[in-house]
């Protein structure tokens, strides 16, 4: 079982919806990110063998200033920057929405390879 580095409940603000008046104002999401590693049991306290996850925070704080319509598509932009970007092994990404009343909460999960 490959050794997991997770990055919970990311905090942004991105502009992302369907219809235009949604997107119209920057909105609170959630980003869940799991990364995949292939470290040593001897890990050596070494970066090396490790991923940077305040670089990767960087990078999806970055992408979330790019306007787009669906958390589906957010989350599948933000799994392939990271596999590019990083040493992934695979990366799971779960986007959550606030948008509507009544509801917590709607989420959509991606995992790549």
């Amino acid at each position: 079982m490959p050794d997991l580095l997770t990055i919970e409940n990311l905090e942004l603000r991105t502009r992302i919806g369907l219809p235009e008046e949604e997107r119209a104002k920057e909105q609170r999401v959630l980003v869940t990110v799991e990364l995949s590693l292939a470290t040593t049991q001897h890990h050596h306290d070494d970066l090396e063998q490790s991923i940077d996850y305040a670089s990767v925070v960087e990078s999806v704080l970055e992408l979330a200033k790019t306007e787009r319509r669906t958390m589906e598509f957010f989350a599948e932009e933000i799994a392939a920057l990271i596999l590019k970007k990083f040493r992934a092994k695979s990366v799971c990404v779960t986007v959550k929405k606030f948008a509507l009343p009544g509801i917590d909460h709607a989420s959509f999960t991606v995992t790549r390879p």
